[in-house]
């Protein structure tokens, strides 16, 4: 009796682990889809000179709030650090320099410097979409078909 309750146990151990992984993946795409949100967002905002960059990127999906007293690009690596378990790390990378030249020259070369973030982040979001295509199944299926071999050595 205990052989057959603890093989269910790891049997649904396998499963939970195997959406978790799978979902990792969608979780992604959601964060990808939703900074391409921002930077369209932003790129609205500085044409229309609505204000400085804290106030253009506070209004976020995340609720990040970026303050005027710190520099804005030690912010922006604490708000994109905060997205470091669901994002791979090209894709931190590409975030991350995202400020490098923001907010250093005039509203047109922010506009293409936005732009080319843009098609930057929509690149990955094809990647994390092909990553969901050919990934997804199989982080289902391998936990939970150790978990059946486990459990078929328990009994």
């Amino acid at each position: 009796m205990i052989k057959l309750i603890l093989c269910i146990v790891i049997l649904f151990c396998g499963a939970v682990i195997g959406i978790h992984l799978s979902q990792r993946l969608s979780r992604r795409k959601d964060v990808l889809t939703q900074f391409e949100v921002l930077f369209h967002t932003a790129m609205i905002r500085m044409e229309y000179n609505a204000g400085d960059l804290c106030e253009v990127f506070s209004d976020n999906f995340a609720g990040f709030s970026f303050e005027h007293s710190i520099p804005f690009d030690i912010q922006w690596h604490r708000f994109i650090d905060g997205f470091s378990y669901m994002l791979s790390k090209e894709d931190i990378g590409m975030l991350t320099s995202f400020v490098k030249d923001l907010g250093t020259a005039d509203r047109e070369s922010q506009r293409q410097h936005i732009c080319l973030y843009g098609e930057l982040l929509r690149e990955h979001i094809r990647e994390a979409q092909d990553e969901i295509e050919k990934k997804a199944k199989m982080y289902r299926i391998i936990p939970l078909s150790v978990g059946m071999v486990i459990s078929l050595m328990v009994i």
